[in-house]
């Protein structure tokens, strides 16, 4: 598949970059050039500063990855900015995070609900997650535990690595010391490799 520059694409709408990501998931990179700063920003905000960027970093991360296979479900509508939507997504996960911790008692809502010129709103009535999508029997997660099998076949340390985050938790200074890398840092980019890697097979696994 051809290689997209972001660079070249700045002008597109929101709508037609939604529609360019349904044939080649390169174009998210233009999501990600437009969308994480003040997406991020967004997440510091809400928890005070208190979560840490690798931690905010992942969140957005998988909001993509939420983004995306909503996308190639074929069924998603975007009613919203997707700037607003992925700092939904990135709320409402971001409150499943948070639960019952009696530390954020004190939480108030960011300025900026429905307020799309805003660009750290949201609308409270996205609710999208990766546990929404995460059902067995939906093509997408079919195709993630499909490439995950065809990952660990392949050998290396990409399965047991994002097995190991994604259920069972583990924080990032938990694989550092697993796999024993020089820092959270390192650790962190080799997930990121290794979730890249793990959607662009789960993707051939779609259109295969």
């Amino acid at each position: 598949m051809r290689k997209i520059s972001s660079t070249q694409f700045g002008h597109l709408t929101d709508s037609e970059l939604v529609q360019l990501i349904q044939g080649n998931q390169d174009y998210l990179g233009e999501v990600y050039k437009r969308c994480k700063t003040y997406s991020v920003n967004f997440m510091r905000k809400m928890t005070n500063g208190s979560k840490s960027d690798y931690e905010l970093d992942d969140v957005f991360h998988d909001s993509i990855l939420v983004l995306y296979e909503k996308i190639v479900g074929g069924n998603f509508e975007l009613t919203a900015s997707l700037q607003t939507y992925l700092n939904s997504v990135c709320r409402f996960q971001l409150l499943n995070k948070l639960g019952k911790d009696k530390k954020y008692s004190y939480y108030d809502e960011p300025i900026g609900k429905d307020d799309e010129d805003n660009p750290i709103s949201y609308n409270s009535t996205i609710t999208d997650t990766l546990d929404e999508i995460e059902d067995p029997k939906d093509s997408q997660f079919a195709a993630i535990e499909s490439a995950l099998e065809i990952m660990k076949a392949a050998g290396g340390h990409c399965y047991e690595l994002l097995t190991l985050f994604w259920y069972h938790k583990k924080s990032m200074n938990e694989l550092t010391a697993i796999f024993g890398y020089n820092n959270s840092d390192t650790t962190k980019n080799q997930k990121g490799r290794c979730q890249k890697r793990l959607e662009k097979m789960a993707f051939n696994e779609l259109n295969n």
